[in-house]
């Protein structure tokens, strides 16, 4: 029986003295978003994948993640604790087999708009006595943005009085005959009534019908992020804004009218070419724009008036100008009509503080 338990001793001490040289050795961890667009408030997950790659046995593993403020895990309390900027870390424990692979999802909401970004992740191995433990930090920084709420329906209707009913019908009245004077390169915006088939078998390339541009419409959406009188509720304007942007875009696009997209906001995250977005249609031309949506910022890259001057440079087909504005800004408000006239087309403005005020 000593003899036994002395065996045991020394196998346990010899396992130890191993699992403590080893350490994290052959052990890979990584995260994923497999939807990085998301709605706030809706769910979506953070996937952790731990791989063994080794022959060894792993008795006990801790899991540290960070999570910035706005993102929400829907865990357990006991899970988590909360730096002192109001951000999260998650902690996960299990254990790991030789050549084993496991995957955890971890659920999130995004209790607002914008774009997030998850910070370190630590892997803590602990030896097979629970003595001590060895911590390695895998640096995986993934984004996550979470788009603007959409706007009551009925109060843009309300707003626009009728802008969009009329655009609509006039489109169809537009179209009928259709007047195809050439073809040109499909650039992936375009609806699948555009493309030209015969075209497309002849050549072997995509291509669409070209229009006279006395027969098609479109409408040109115009989001302005300059905030002159800077009110109290200005913040709040701004959110609204972006909210008012997405319905629009929502029903442009449930109607089937081409749109195109100017804005002199800046954007969080490597989004530039969001700022111009050309006319088109579809799920890709939409998600791209929304995507903006989220990522936008309450700064702006160029003033009100040269916003609207490269818009208007850039409407040769577009029948309607929808402006959209957080302040109730008489200035910008008649700088937009200005515009309009000149350019020859019909406005319609909106502004974040005047949806608020209805809601």
């Amino acid at each position: 029986m000593i003899l036994l338990l002395a065996a045991v001793i020394l196998l346990a001490v010899a396992f130890q003295s191993y699992t403590r040289r080893r350490g994290l050795k052959g052990l890979d961890a990584s995260l994923s978003i497999p939807k990085a667009l998301v709605e706030q408030d809706a769910s979506f997950d953070l996937v952790l994948e731990l791989v063994n790659h080794s022959r060894a046995f792993f008795p006990f593993l801790k899991v540290s993640i960070h999570l910035p403020k706005g993102l929400t895990p829907e865990v357990d309390e006991k899970q988590l604790r909360t730096d002192m900027h109001g951000g999260k870390y998650v902690y996960l424990s299990s254990w790991l087999g030789p050549r084993q692979r496991l995957s955890f999802k971890i659920p999130l909401k995004a209790s607002q708009r914008g774009r997030f970004l998850t910070g370190d992740m630590t892997v803590f191995c602990g030896d097979f006595l629970g003595l001590s433990s060895e911590g390695q930090s895998f640096s995986q920084f993934l984004e996550a943005v979470a788009m603007p709420k959409a706007v009551e329906v009925q109060e843009i209707e309300q707003i626009a009085g009728g802008f969009i009913g009329d655009i609509s019908v006039n489109r169809f009245l537009f179209e009928d005959p259709v007047l195809t004077v050439g073809y040109r390169d499909y650039t992936g915006r375009e609806p699948m009534k555009m493309l030209a088939w015969t075209q497309i078998a002849r050549t072997g390339r995509m291509t669409v019908k070209q229009y006279d541009y006395t027969m098609e419409t479109s409408v040109m959406v115009v989001l302005n992020m300059e905030c002159r009188l800077r009110k109290e509720e200005t913040e709040t304007f701004v959110e609204a804004t972006y909210s008012i942007a997405r319905t629009v875009c929502e029903q442009l696009e449930e109607k089937g009218i081409q749109y195109s997209f100017q804005t002199n906001a800046v954007t969080a995250g490597d989004f530039a070419s969001w700022q111009s977005v050309g006319e088109g249609l579809g799920g890709h031309h939409l998600m791209h724009i929304l995507e903006g949506l989220g990522r936008g910022l309450d700064q702006v890259s160029s003033s009100c008036d040269n916003l609207l001057k490269n818009a208007v440079r850039s409407s040769d087909s577009t029948r309607g100008l929808m402006f959209i504005t957080p302040e109730n800004d008489p200035e910008i408000l008649s700088l937009a009509a200005e515009w309009a006239e000149r350019a020859g087309v019909n406005l319609w403005t909106v502004t974040g503080e005047e949806i608020l005020c209805r809601l």
